[in-house]
Protein backbone atom coordinates (compact mmCIF):
# COMPACT_ATOMS: atom_id res chain seq x y z
CA UNK A 1 0.00 0.00 0.00
CA UNK A 2 1.26 3.28 -1.24
CA UNK A 3 0.07 6.66 0.93
CA UNK A 4 0.77 9.57 -0.94
CA UNK A 5 -0.17 13.34 -1.66
CA UNK A 6 -3.24 13.07 -3.88
CA UNK A 7 -3.39 14.85 -7.56
CA UNK A 8 -6.33 15.78 -9.85
CA UNK A 9 -5.60 12.71 -11.64
CA UNK A 10 -7.04 10.97 -8.44
CA UNK A 11 -10.61 12.29 -8.55
CA UNK A 12 -12.57 9.73 -10.45
CA UNK A 13 -10.66 6.61 -8.18
CA UNK A 14 -11.49 9.39 -5.08
CA UNK A 15 -15.08 9.31 -6.27
CA UNK A 16 -15.51 5.71 -6.97
CA UNK A 17 -13.98 4.94 -3.20
CA UNK A 18 -16.72 7.43 -1.69
CA UNK A 19 -19.19 6.44 -3.73
CA UNK A 20 -18.90 2.75 -2.71
CA UNK A 21 -19.77 3.74 1.40
CA UNK A 22 -23.13 5.30 0.22
CA UNK A 23 -24.66 5.96 3.28
CA UNK A 24 -27.93 5.53 2.00
CA UNK A 25 -27.43 2.42 0.53
CA UNK A 26 -28.94 3.24 -3.11
CA UNK A 27 -29.65 5.61 -5.17
CA UNK A 28 -32.52 8.65 -4.49
CA UNK A 29 -34.08 11.71 -5.56
CA UNK A 30 -35.00 12.12 -2.35
CA UNK A 31 -32.34 10.24 -0.64
CA UNK A 32 -33.81 11.32 3.38
CA UNK A 33 -37.21 10.35 2.69
CA UNK A 34 -35.36 7.35 0.57
CA UNK A 35 -38.60 8.56 -2.49
CA UNK A 36 -37.41 7.53 -6.06
CA UNK A 37 -34.74 5.06 -6.32
CA UNK A 38 -33.55 5.35 -9.63
CA UNK A 39 -30.06 4.57 -11.53
CA UNK A 40 -26.70 7.08 -10.13
CA UNK A 41 -26.43 8.32 -13.94
CA UNK A 42 -29.98 9.51 -14.07
CA UNK A 43 -29.28 11.87 -10.72
CA UNK A 44 -28.80 15.37 -11.30
CA UNK A 45 -25.97 16.96 -9.85
CA UNK A 46 -27.92 17.90 -6.15
CA UNK A 47 -29.17 14.94 -6.47
CA UNK A 48 -25.94 13.01 -6.02
CA UNK A 49 -24.58 15.69 -3.92
CA UNK A 50 -27.35 14.92 -1.13
CA UNK A 51 -26.10 11.53 -0.67
CA UNK A 52 -22.91 13.26 0.62
CA UNK A 53 -21.65 15.93 -0.35
CA UNK A 54 -18.80 16.74 -3.31
CA UNK A 55 -17.81 12.98 -2.99
CA UNK A 56 -20.62 11.79 -5.01
CA UNK A 57 -20.45 13.79 -8.26
CA UNK A 58 -17.02 13.37 -9.90
CA UNK A 59 -17.21 17.06 -11.55
CA UNK A 60 -18.30 18.35 -7.69
CA UNK A 61 -15.40 16.89 -6.65
CA UNK A 62 -13.05 18.35 -9.36
CA UNK A 63 -14.40 21.79 -7.73
CA UNK A 64 -13.61 20.76 -4.00
CA UNK A 65 -10.55 19.39 -4.59
CA UNK A 66 -9.36 22.34 -6.60
CA UNK A 67 -10.32 24.48 -3.71
CA UNK A 68 -8.36 22.60 -1.63
CA UNK A 69 -5.21 23.34 -3.49
CA UNK A 70 -6.11 26.54 -4.05
CA UNK A 71 -5.81 27.01 0.10
CA UNK A 72 -2.64 24.56 0.46
CA UNK A 73 -4.88 22.07 2.36
CA UNK A 74 -2.97 18.93 2.46
CA UNK A 75 -5.31 15.82 0.88
CA UNK A 76 -3.45 11.92 0.70
CA UNK A 77 -4.82 8.80 -0.67
CA UNK A 78 -3.91 5.08 -0.44
CA UNK A 79 -3.31 2.84 -2.91
CA UNK A 80 -3.45 -0.28 -3.32
CA UNK A 81 -2.89 -2.82 -6.35
CA UNK A 82 -3.85 0.47 -8.41
CA UNK A 83 -6.54 1.23 -7.34
CA UNK A 84 -7.35 4.19 -4.67
CA UNK A 85 -8.50 2.45 -1.44
CA UNK A 86 -8.48 5.65 1.07
CA UNK A 87 -8.66 9.39 0.91
CA UNK A 88 -7.68 11.85 3.70
CA UNK A 89 -8.48 15.86 4.03
CA UNK A 90 -7.05 18.15 6.14
CA UNK A 91 -8.57 21.61 6.79
CA UNK A 92 -6.13 23.85 8.28
CA UNK A 93 -7.46 27.14 10.12
CA UNK A 94 -7.42 29.99 13.00
CA UNK A 95 -10.41 30.62 15.44
CA UNK A 96 -10.32 32.22 19.00
CA UNK A 97 -9.26 29.56 21.62
CA UNK A 98 -9.73 26.95 22.64
CA UNK A 99 -8.70 25.86 19.05
CA UNK A 100 -6.42 28.40 17.98
CA UNK A 101 -4.36 27.98 14.56
CA UNK A 102 -5.54 24.17 13.99
CA UNK A 103 -5.12 21.78 11.35
CA UNK A 104 -7.95 18.97 11.66
CA UNK A 105 -8.87 15.55 9.43
CA UNK A 106 -11.83 16.71 7.61
CA UNK A 107 -12.62 13.03 6.61
CA UNK A 108 -10.58 10.20 6.09
CA UNK A 109 -12.61 7.46 3.96
CA UNK A 110 -11.21 3.87 3.57
CA UNK A 111 -14.44 2.04 3.14
CA UNK A 112 -14.01 -0.10 6.43
CA UNK A 113 -10.53 -0.45 6.33
CA UNK A 114 -8.80 0.09 9.55
CA UNK A 115 -5.55 -0.45 8.55
CA UNK A 116 -5.55 2.01 6.10
CA UNK A 117 -7.25 4.99 7.84
CA UNK A 118 -4.62 4.39 10.27
CA UNK A 119 -1.69 4.69 7.83
CA UNK A 120 -3.81 8.05 6.47
CA UNK A 121 -4.20 9.67 9.75
CA UNK A 122 -0.49 8.90 10.73
CA UNK A 123 0.38 10.25 7.38
CA UNK A 124 -1.76 13.57 7.60
CA UNK A 125 0.19 14.14 11.49
CA UNK A 126 3.58 13.50 9.89
CA UNK A 127 2.47 16.36 7.36
CA UNK A 128 0.65 19.02 9.76
CA UNK A 129 3.59 18.28 12.14
CA UNK A 130 6.21 19.66 9.30
CA UNK A 131 3.97 22.52 8.49
CA UNK A 132 4.43 23.97 11.97
CA UNK A 133 1.35 22.68 13.81
CA UNK A 134 1.72 21.24 17.40
CA UNK A 135 -1.23 19.34 17.23
CA UNK A 136 -3.78 17.51 14.66
CA UNK A 137 -7.21 17.56 15.12
CA UNK A 138 -10.13 15.65 14.23
CA UNK A 139 -14.13 15.48 14.82
CA UNK A 140 -14.83 11.41 14.59
CA UNK A 141 -18.58 11.29 14.03
CA UNK A 142 -17.86 14.11 11.03
CA UNK A 143 -14.66 12.74 9.40
CA UNK A 144 -14.55 8.93 10.40
CA UNK A 145 -11.63 7.79 12.52
CA UNK A 146 -12.68 7.48 15.54
CA UNK A 147 -11.38 3.96 16.07
CA UNK A 148 -8.12 5.40 15.23
CA UNK A 149 -8.20 8.63 17.26
CA UNK A 150 -8.53 6.26 20.22
CA UNK A 151 -5.66 4.25 19.16
CA UNK A 152 -3.07 7.54 18.83
CA UNK A 153 -4.49 9.13 22.17
CA UNK A 154 -6.20 11.82 20.65
CA UNK A 155 -8.20 14.07 24.19
CA UNK A 156 -10.95 15.75 23.77
CA UNK A 157 -10.74 19.40 23.20
CA UNK A 158 -14.45 20.90 22.52
CA UNK A 159 -18.01 19.07 22.65
CA UNK A 160 -20.92 20.09 20.59
CA UNK A 161 -24.74 18.82 21.42
CA UNK A 162 -27.88 19.13 19.73
CA UNK A 163 -30.48 20.99 21.42
CA UNK A 164 -34.29 21.12 19.97
CA UNK A 165 -37.26 22.97 20.82
CA UNK A 166 -40.65 23.81 19.50
CA UNK A 167 -40.75 27.07 17.79
CA UNK A 168 -43.62 28.40 19.47
CA UNK A 169 -43.12 27.68 22.83
CA UNK A 170 -39.88 29.16 23.31
CA UNK A 171 -39.53 32.27 25.23
CA UNK A 172 -39.34 35.65 23.37
CA UNK A 173 -36.59 37.70 23.94
CA UNK A 174 -36.65 40.28 27.25
CA UNK A 175 -34.68 42.82 25.93
CA UNK A 176 -34.25 44.80 22.69
CA UNK A 177 -32.09 44.24 20.22
CA UNK A 178 -31.08 45.52 16.38
CA UNK A 179 -29.73 43.13 13.53
CA UNK A 180 -27.58 43.97 10.28
CA UNK A 181 -26.76 41.55 7.63
CA UNK A 182 -22.73 40.08 7.16
CA UNK A 183 -22.04 42.00 4.08
CA UNK A 184 -18.81 41.11 4.57
CA UNK A 185 -19.30 36.96 4.70
CA UNK A 186 -16.94 35.13 7.15
CA UNK A 187 -14.98 38.01 7.86
CA UNK A 188 -17.37 39.97 9.95
CA UNK A 189 -17.02 36.51 12.45
CA UNK A 190 -13.52 37.51 12.60
CA UNK A 191 -12.80 37.08 16.56
CA UNK A 192 -16.25 35.07 17.90
CA UNK A 193 -16.67 31.40 18.17
CA UNK A 194 -18.90 29.41 17.02
CA UNK A 195 -20.74 27.49 19.05
CA UNK A 196 -21.16 24.90 16.61
CA UNK A 197 -18.30 23.45 16.07
CA UNK A 198 -18.86 19.79 14.52
CA UNK A 199 -17.04 20.40 11.75
CA UNK A 200 -14.20 23.49 11.42
CA UNK A 201 -16.19 27.13 11.79
CA UNK A 202 -15.69 28.31 8.01
CA UNK A 203 -16.07 25.25 5.88
CA UNK A 204 -19.75 25.07 8.26
CA UNK A 205 -20.64 28.54 7.46
CA UNK A 206 -19.50 28.36 4.10
CA UNK A 207 -21.39 24.86 2.87
CA UNK A 208 -24.86 26.22 4.71
CA UNK A 209 -24.47 29.76 2.67
CA UNK A 210 -23.25 28.10 -0.81
CA UNK A 211 -20.05 29.55 -0.70
CA UNK A 212 -17.71 26.61 -1.13
CA UNK A 213 -17.85 25.60 -4.66
CA UNK A 214 -19.32 22.75 -4.63
CA UNK A 215 -22.43 23.91 -2.99
CA UNK A 216 -22.40 26.72 -5.08
CA UNK A 217 -22.26 25.19 -8.30
CA UNK A 218 -25.36 22.63 -7.30
CA UNK A 219 -27.14 25.85 -5.86
CA UNK A 220 -27.69 25.23 -2.76
CA UNK A 221 -28.52 28.59 -1.68
CA UNK A 222 -31.69 27.80 -3.96
CA UNK A 223 -33.00 25.41 -1.81
CA UNK A 224 -32.09 27.22 1.54
CA UNK A 225 -33.84 29.81 3.17
CA UNK A 226 -30.98 31.90 4.87
CA UNK A 227 -30.54 34.82 7.59
CA UNK A 228 -26.99 35.22 8.49
CA UNK A 229 -26.72 38.82 10.46
CA UNK A 230 -25.00 40.31 13.39
CA UNK A 231 -26.73 41.41 16.79
CA UNK A 232 -26.25 44.51 19.11
CA UNK A 233 -28.42 44.01 22.14
CA UNK A 234 -27.37 46.75 25.15
CA UNK A 235 -23.38 46.06 24.73
CA UNK A 236 -23.80 41.97 23.90
CA UNK A 237 -22.95 41.69 20.59
CA UNK A 238 -22.85 38.78 18.40
CA UNK A 239 -24.14 36.77 15.84
CA UNK A 240 -26.42 34.53 14.43
CA UNK A 241 -26.55 32.30 11.17
CA UNK A 242 -30.27 30.29 10.32
CA UNK A 243 -30.74 27.96 8.17
CA UNK A 244 -33.91 26.10 6.73
CA UNK A 245 -33.26 23.57 4.61
CA UNK A 246 -36.85 21.83 3.59
CA UNK A 247 -34.82 18.92 1.38
CA UNK A 248 -32.91 18.08 4.79
CA UNK A 249 -35.86 18.03 7.60
CA UNK A 250 -38.81 20.09 6.16
CA UNK A 251 -39.80 21.27 10.20
CA UNK A 252 -36.36 22.51 11.10
CA UNK A 253 -34.55 25.82 11.20
CA UNK A 254 -31.19 25.29 12.35
CA UNK A 255 -29.78 28.21 14.39
CA UNK A 256 -25.95 28.41 14.98
CA UNK A 257 -24.39 31.14 17.22
CA UNK A 258 -20.91 33.19 16.65
CA UNK A 259 -20.08 35.18 20.65
CA UNK A 260 -17.17 36.20 22.28
CA UNK A 261 -15.56 33.52 23.78
CA UNK A 262 -15.76 35.76 27.32
CA UNK A 263 -19.03 36.06 26.99
CA UNK A 264 -19.87 32.07 27.24
CA UNK A 265 -19.03 32.43 30.69
CA UNK A 266 -22.13 34.37 31.35
CA UNK A 267 -25.11 32.34 31.43
CA UNK A 268 -27.23 35.19 31.65
CA UNK A 269 -25.56 36.38 28.16
CA UNK A 270 -25.84 33.04 26.78
CA UNK A 271 -29.52 33.00 27.24
CA UNK A 272 -30.39 36.28 26.20
CA UNK A 273 -28.35 35.53 22.70
CA UNK A 274 -29.82 32.12 22.64
CA UNK A 275 -33.30 33.87 23.04
CA UNK A 276 -32.69 36.53 20.42
CA UNK A 277 -31.57 33.61 17.71
CA UNK A 278 -34.64 31.85 18.17
CA UNK A 279 -36.39 34.86 17.47
CA UNK A 280 -34.43 35.23 14.19
CA UNK A 281 -34.57 31.47 13.32
CA UNK A 282 -38.38 31.66 13.61
CA UNK A 283 -38.62 34.24 10.53
CA UNK A 284 -37.61 31.19 8.04
CA UNK A 285 -41.05 29.26 9.55
CA UNK A 286 -40.61 26.00 10.47
CA UNK A 287 -41.87 23.67 13.70
CA UNK A 288 -38.59 23.34 15.79
CA UNK A 289 -35.60 25.12 15.96
CA UNK A 290 -32.23 23.02 16.56
CA UNK A 291 -29.95 24.67 17.91
CA UNK A 292 -26.02 23.41 18.39
CA UNK A 293 -23.84 24.56 21.36
CA UNK A 294 -21.42 22.95 24.42
CA UNK A 295 -23.00 21.29 27.15
CA UNK A 296 -21.43 24.27 29.34
CA UNK A 297 -24.32 26.33 27.87
CA UNK A 298 -26.81 23.81 28.05
CA UNK A 299 -28.69 25.57 31.45
CA UNK A 300 -29.29 28.78 29.36
CA UNK A 301 -30.84 26.62 26.29
CA UNK A 302 -33.17 24.77 28.26
CA UNK A 303 -33.89 27.97 30.19
CA UNK A 304 -35.54 29.47 27.22
CA UNK A 305 -38.08 25.49 26.25
CA UNK A 306 -35.38 23.44 24.44
CA UNK A 307 -34.73 20.11 25.48
CA UNK A 308 -31.85 17.44 24.52
CA UNK A 309 -27.97 17.83 24.81
CA UNK A 310 -27.45 14.53 25.81
CA UNK A 311 -25.92 13.14 23.11
CA UNK A 312 -21.53 13.86 23.18
CA UNK A 313 -20.19 15.33 19.77
CA UNK A 314 -16.39 15.48 20.52
CA UNK A 315 -13.90 17.36 18.93
CA UNK A 316 -10.60 16.15 19.44
CA UNK A 317 -7.08 16.77 19.70
CA UNK A 318 -3.59 15.05 19.35
CA UNK A 319 -0.52 17.01 20.83
CA UNK A 320 2.89 16.85 19.35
Amino acid sequence: MNVRAATAQDAAGIVALHKSTNPHGDWFRDPFQRLGRVPYDDLTPFERWMHGGAWMDLSLFRRHFHEYQVRGFPVFVAEEAGRIVGECEVWVDEEPEPFGRYAEVEIVETASRPDVERELVQRAAEKVRKMGYSALDISPQHSGGAEVATEMGFGPLWDTRTFTAEAAKVEAPDVEFETRFLTGGFEDLRGLLALNHREPARLRYEIVTARWPSAEFVGVRDVTKLLEVAVQAGDLKFAVLAARREWLDPDAAELDLWMDPGDLKDPDRVRTAASIGVEIARRLGGKRVVAYASPTTAKAWKGIGFTGGDEPDPWLRLRF
